[in-house]
């Protein structure tokens, strides 16, 4: 099992569900074979971005980001992207020549220390100053892919493009108690001060800046129930 491999299975919430010998052995595995084909599919769909921002786009990231629609064979691929001829669906076309185009333009370490799934995430941004620096961020915070999507989520909410999510009461509560339950036991508080005296200063810096939004947002929250229970 690789060092990445058994990293996952030990930080993941299901490490510390009562699984059996046999039963452990068999996650590392999954996860294992995971990894694998996460690695082969994002390699492909990079390899296949690169070549089409060569060959169709003749290197140009500017033609392969704004002006795509005056590109004829761009068009017939886009028009076949998930038929018979084309089983690859408009998002992965788009994603693939999207990220070949940003790799060529944005030259950031952090940036290209991103692997493509969270570089996608990044996409939305569009603004290739705003994407420079949430790969900073994200890479300063070695947030997830999930964690990633929320982060931009906040990002394109401060810009007025909020994502359209139906939050219901107990979706809130929900999401709360698995925060919760993710971060408060007493393994994961002892794991986050043990990281937090190994991080360097913008790591720190990264990290009180989201610490002071959620105890921002706790505080608002707090004051909102309360003015809810005075009302009834």
């Amino acid at each position: 099992m690789s060092t990445r491999t058994a990293a996952l299975a030990l930080s993941s919430p299901a490490s510390e569900a009562t699984l059996n010998a046999a039963e452990k052995k068999l996650l590392a595995e999954a996860l294992r074979r995971a990894e694998e084909t996460r690695d082969v599919m994002e390699d492909a769909l990079v390899g296949f971005g690169r070549w089409v921002l060569v060959a169709v786009f003749d290197d140009d990231a500017g033609a392969a980001l704004d002006e795509r629609a005056d590109n004829p064979v761009w068009r017939e691929l886009l028009a076949r992207a998930g038929g018979p001829t084309l089983r690859l669906n408009r998002r992965l076309l788009y994603v693939s020549v999207h990220i070949a185009a940003r790799d060529k333009r944005i030259t950031d370490e952090a940036w290209r220390s991103l692997e493509p799934g969270r570089k996608e995430l990044l996409l939305p941004l569009g603004d290739e100053r705003l994407m420079r620096k949430a790969a900073q961020h994200v890479t300063a915070m070695k947030l997830t892919q999930r964690d990633t999507r929320a982060y931009v989520d906040s990002l394109r909410e401060e810009q007025g493009h909020a994502p359209k999510v139906r939050l219901t009461a107990p979706r809130l509560l929900g999401q709360v108690k698995r925060f919760r339950g993710a971060v408060a036991t007493a393994a994961a508080q002892r794991r986050a001060a043990t990281l937090a005296r190994q991080m360097d200063d913008d790591q720190k810096r990264a990290l009180t800046e989201e610490l002071d939004a959620i105890a921002a947002w706790v505080k608002e929250m707090r004051r909102s129930v309360r003015g809810k229970r005075d009302e009834g």
